[in-house]
Protein backbone atom coordinates (compact mmCIF):
# COMPACT_ATOMS: atom_id res chain seq x y z
CA UNK A 1 0.00 0.00 0.00
CA UNK A 2 1.37 3.84 -0.76
CA UNK A 3 0.36 6.79 0.80
CA UNK A 4 -2.91 7.99 0.11
CA UNK A 5 -1.69 11.85 -0.40
CA UNK A 6 1.63 11.24 -2.04
CA UNK A 7 0.50 9.81 -5.24
CA UNK A 8 -1.40 12.41 -6.53
CA UNK A 9 -0.11 15.47 -7.56
CA UNK A 10 -0.58 18.59 -9.87
CA UNK A 11 -0.79 18.23 -13.37
CA UNK A 12 -0.73 14.52 -13.04
CA UNK A 13 -2.73 11.80 -16.09
CA UNK A 14 -5.54 10.59 -14.34
CA UNK A 15 -7.71 7.56 -15.63
CA UNK A 16 -11.24 6.95 -14.06
CA UNK A 17 -12.69 3.31 -14.95
CA UNK A 18 -15.86 2.80 -15.77
CA UNK A 19 -17.67 -0.70 -16.01
CA UNK A 20 -20.67 -1.56 -17.54
CA UNK A 21 -22.43 -3.82 -14.85
CA UNK A 22 -24.18 -5.77 -17.38
CA UNK A 23 -21.18 -6.74 -20.11
CA UNK A 24 -19.28 -6.29 -17.84
CA UNK A 25 -16.67 -4.28 -20.13
CA UNK A 26 -14.30 -1.52 -18.61
CA UNK A 27 -14.28 1.89 -20.26
CA UNK A 28 -11.46 4.80 -20.03
CA UNK A 29 -12.30 8.00 -18.99
CA UNK A 30 -9.42 10.75 -19.14
CA UNK A 31 -8.62 13.16 -17.19
CA UNK A 32 -5.66 15.35 -14.92
CA UNK A 33 -4.96 16.58 -11.95
CA UNK A 34 -5.55 20.23 -10.99
CA UNK A 35 -4.96 20.44 -7.23
CA UNK A 36 -4.44 18.52 -4.10
CA UNK A 37 -6.03 20.00 -1.30
CA UNK A 38 -5.32 18.78 2.27
CA UNK A 39 -8.90 16.22 2.19
CA UNK A 40 -9.65 16.17 -1.63
CA UNK A 41 -8.10 16.92 -5.13
CA UNK A 42 -9.55 18.48 -8.22
CA UNK A 43 -9.72 17.15 -11.47
CA UNK A 44 -10.57 17.66 -15.20
CA UNK A 45 -14.12 16.52 -15.49
CA UNK A 46 -13.01 13.12 -16.98
CA UNK A 47 -14.24 12.59 -21.09
CA UNK A 48 -13.63 10.29 -24.05
CA UNK A 49 -13.93 11.19 -27.44
CA UNK A 50 -15.26 14.60 -26.59
CA UNK A 51 -17.88 13.52 -24.47
CA UNK A 52 -18.01 14.18 -20.64
CA UNK A 53 -18.88 12.12 -18.06
CA UNK A 54 -22.04 13.08 -15.90
CA UNK A 55 -21.30 14.33 -12.58
CA UNK A 56 -23.25 12.63 -10.05
CA UNK A 57 -22.64 13.43 -6.67
CA UNK A 58 -21.51 10.91 -4.25
CA UNK A 59 -20.88 8.43 -7.31
CA UNK A 60 -18.34 6.20 -6.44
CA UNK A 61 -15.28 6.15 -9.03
CA UNK A 62 -11.86 3.95 -9.63
CA UNK A 63 -9.39 6.31 -11.14
CA UNK A 64 -5.73 5.01 -11.97
CA UNK A 65 -2.56 6.63 -11.69
CA UNK A 66 1.29 6.16 -12.18
CA UNK A 67 3.74 7.77 -9.70
CA UNK A 68 7.09 6.96 -10.22
CA UNK A 69 6.33 4.65 -12.91
CA UNK A 70 4.35 2.24 -10.86
CA UNK A 71 0.70 2.21 -11.62
CA UNK A 72 -1.97 2.40 -8.75
CA UNK A 73 -5.72 2.20 -8.53
CA UNK A 74 -8.05 3.29 -6.03
CA UNK A 75 -11.33 4.53 -5.58
CA UNK A 76 -12.95 7.62 -4.81
CA UNK A 77 -15.86 9.53 -4.55
CA UNK A 78 -17.10 12.97 -6.48
CA UNK A 79 -17.85 15.43 -3.81
CA UNK A 80 -18.35 18.62 -6.20
CA UNK A 81 -18.94 20.05 -9.63
CA UNK A 82 -17.60 23.21 -9.69
CA UNK A 83 -18.67 25.40 -12.38
CA UNK A 84 -16.45 27.75 -13.16
CA UNK A 85 -14.59 28.66 -16.57
CA UNK A 86 -12.61 25.59 -16.10
CA UNK A 87 -15.32 23.29 -14.78
CA UNK A 88 -13.73 21.15 -12.25
CA UNK A 89 -14.89 18.00 -10.08
CA UNK A 90 -13.63 17.81 -6.55
CA UNK A 91 -13.13 14.58 -5.53
CA UNK A 92 -12.30 12.82 -2.33
CA UNK A 93 -8.66 11.64 -1.34
CA UNK A 94 -8.11 7.67 -1.49
CA UNK A 95 -8.34 5.95 1.82
CA UNK A 96 -6.11 2.87 0.35
CA UNK A 97 -4.51 2.58 -2.98
CA UNK A 98 -3.06 -0.99 -4.49
CA UNK A 99 -0.44 -1.16 -7.49
CA UNK A 100 -2.86 -1.87 -10.64
CA UNK A 101 -2.60 -5.27 -12.40
CA UNK A 102 -5.27 -4.41 -15.07
CA UNK A 103 -2.76 -4.80 -18.40
CA UNK A 104 -5.23 -7.20 -19.56
CA UNK A 105 -7.97 -5.87 -18.92
CA UNK A 106 -7.98 -2.69 -20.63
CA UNK A 107 -10.45 -2.57 -23.69
CA UNK A 108 -9.99 0.04 -26.36
CA UNK A 109 -13.50 0.41 -28.40
CA UNK A 110 -12.25 0.34 -32.13
CA UNK A 111 -14.37 -1.39 -35.02
CA UNK A 112 -12.20 -3.24 -36.89
CA UNK A 113 -13.20 -5.78 -39.96
CA UNK A 114 -12.87 -8.74 -38.81
CA UNK A 115 -13.13 -13.01 -39.66
CA UNK A 116 -14.13 -15.69 -37.34
CA UNK A 117 -13.71 -19.69 -38.73
CA UNK A 118 -15.89 -21.83 -36.76
CA UNK A 119 -14.15 -24.44 -36.02
CA UNK A 120 -16.85 -26.32 -34.41
CA UNK A 121 -17.26 -30.50 -36.41
CA UNK A 122 -21.39 -28.76 -37.14
CA UNK A 123 -20.15 -25.75 -39.09
CA UNK A 124 -17.58 -27.33 -41.59
CA UNK A 125 -15.25 -24.64 -41.10
CA UNK A 126 -17.98 -22.06 -41.97
CA UNK A 127 -16.51 -18.13 -42.20
CA UNK A 128 -18.57 -15.10 -40.78
CA UNK A 129 -17.18 -11.39 -41.47
CA UNK A 130 -18.07 -8.93 -39.11
CA UNK A 131 -16.67 -5.68 -37.31
CA UNK A 132 -15.00 -5.67 -33.82
CA UNK A 133 -16.69 -3.66 -31.29
CA UNK A 134 -13.21 -3.63 -28.81
CA UNK A 135 -9.91 -5.61 -28.13
CA UNK A 136 -8.26 -6.19 -25.23
CA UNK A 137 -5.01 -8.70 -24.68
CA UNK A 138 -7.60 -11.17 -23.30
CA UNK A 139 -10.21 -11.15 -25.77
CA UNK A 140 -12.67 -9.32 -27.92
CA UNK A 141 -16.05 -8.34 -28.79
CA UNK A 142 -17.80 -8.50 -32.33
CA UNK A 143 -21.10 -7.90 -33.82
CA UNK A 144 -23.05 -10.88 -35.11
CA UNK A 145 -26.06 -11.18 -37.21
CA UNK A 146 -27.08 -14.63 -36.30
CA UNK A 147 -26.51 -16.00 -32.90
CA UNK A 148 -23.66 -19.26 -31.79
CA UNK A 149 -24.05 -21.27 -29.02
CA UNK A 150 -22.19 -20.31 -25.73
CA UNK A 151 -18.78 -22.00 -25.64
CA UNK A 152 -18.77 -22.21 -29.18
CA UNK A 153 -14.90 -22.40 -30.12
CA UNK A 154 -13.89 -20.58 -33.73
CA UNK A 155 -10.62 -18.50 -34.92
CA UNK A 156 -10.11 -15.06 -34.81
CA UNK A 157 -8.40 -13.10 -37.92
CA UNK A 158 -7.84 -9.57 -37.03
CA UNK A 159 -5.74 -7.42 -38.93
CA UNK A 160 -5.30 -4.71 -36.13
CA UNK A 161 -1.67 -3.28 -38.05
CA UNK A 162 -0.78 -3.26 -41.56
CA UNK A 163 2.10 -5.30 -40.06
CA UNK A 164 0.31 -7.20 -37.28
CA UNK A 165 -2.35 -9.07 -38.66
CA UNK A 166 -3.43 -11.61 -35.33
CA UNK A 167 -4.56 -14.95 -35.38
CA UNK A 168 -5.95 -16.46 -32.76
CA UNK A 169 -8.00 -19.70 -31.14
CA UNK A 170 -11.24 -18.46 -29.09
CA UNK A 171 -14.10 -19.04 -27.34
CA UNK A 172 -17.44 -17.20 -27.06
CA UNK A 173 -18.08 -16.39 -23.42
CA UNK A 174 -20.65 -13.85 -23.82
CA UNK A 175 -23.75 -13.04 -25.64
CA UNK A 176 -25.02 -9.30 -25.14
CA UNK A 177 -28.35 -9.05 -26.96
CA UNK A 178 -29.45 -5.71 -28.52
CA UNK A 179 -30.70 -3.13 -25.68
CA UNK A 180 -32.62 -1.37 -28.32
CA UNK A 181 -34.20 -2.15 -31.69
CA UNK A 182 -30.83 -0.58 -33.79
CA UNK A 183 -28.22 -2.27 -31.71
CA UNK A 184 -26.65 -5.38 -32.81
CA UNK A 185 -26.39 -8.75 -31.29
CA UNK A 186 -22.64 -8.83 -30.05
CA UNK A 187 -20.52 -11.66 -28.62
CA UNK A 188 -17.71 -11.21 -26.05
CA UNK A 189 -14.79 -13.65 -26.98
CA UNK A 190 -12.04 -14.93 -24.94
CA UNK A 191 -8.53 -16.16 -26.31
CA UNK A 192 -7.55 -19.37 -25.93
CA UNK A 193 -3.82 -20.52 -26.11
CA UNK A 194 -3.05 -17.24 -27.34
CA UNK A 195 1.17 -17.03 -27.11
CA UNK A 196 2.85 -14.53 -24.19
CA UNK A 197 4.67 -12.52 -26.78
CA UNK A 198 1.66 -11.86 -28.88
CA UNK A 199 -0.65 -10.42 -26.02
CA UNK A 200 2.13 -8.15 -25.71
CA UNK A 201 1.77 -6.90 -28.95
CA UNK A 202 -1.72 -6.58 -28.32
CA UNK A 203 -1.07 -4.47 -25.49
CA UNK A 204 1.60 -2.27 -26.98
CA UNK A 205 -0.91 -1.85 -29.66
CA UNK A 206 -3.50 -0.68 -27.17
CA UNK A 207 -1.33 1.53 -25.56
CA UNK A 208 -0.05 3.07 -28.86
CA UNK A 209 -3.85 3.76 -29.85
CA UNK A 210 -5.04 5.25 -26.13
CA UNK A 211 -1.69 7.68 -27.19
CA UNK A 212 -3.21 8.64 -29.90
CA UNK A 213 -6.78 9.63 -28.90
CA UNK A 214 -5.23 11.20 -25.39
CA UNK A 215 -3.24 13.66 -28.33
CA UNK A 216 -6.86 13.95 -30.06
CA UNK A 217 -8.63 14.75 -27.00
CA UNK A 218 -6.12 17.33 -25.89
CA UNK A 219 -6.06 18.98 -29.67
CA UNK A 220 -10.32 19.35 -29.21
CA UNK A 221 -10.05 20.67 -25.75
CA UNK A 222 -7.73 23.47 -26.68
Amino acid sequence: MAKQKSILRIAQKLDVIEEDQETQQKQIYFSRVEDVRDESALILPPFQKGLTMPPRIGRAITAKVVADRVPYIFEVSLLRFISDQIPLWEISLPAKVCKAQMREHVRLNIIINTKLELTEPQYNGKTINTLSRDVSAGGLQVVLQEKLPMGCKLKIFLPLLPDFKLEAEGQIVRLVPPVIETDKLTAGIKFVNLDHRIQNQIIKYIFAKEAEIRLKEREWCT
